[in-house]
């Protein structure tokens, strides 16, 4: 296990929390939704995937590199 999570979009300096709160205010379900918004997901796109992870599980910190491990487990 990594010592460092993935817990922030880089690009808007917001932490996953921070966006999850943002998302509940605003009845947004999907990362198109906060690109529109331009509150994150608009720079790198390295987030993205963490993103989609916190809307599935609600969990706003990850191991790096959670999301593909677990993509390929259900594949």
């Amino acid at each position: 296990m990594s010592r460092y999570l993935v817990n922030r979009c880089i690009c808007h300096s917001r932490s996953f929390k921070e966006v999850k709160a943002f998302a509940k205010e605003k009845d947004i379900t999907s990362v198109g939704e906060l690109q529109a918004e331009d509150f994150c997901s608009c720079g790198c796109g390295l987030c993205i995937p963490y993103i989609e992870l916190m809307f599935e599980t609600g969990e706003t910190e990850f191991e790096p590199g959670v999301y593909y491990k677990r993509k390929s487990n259900t594949e």
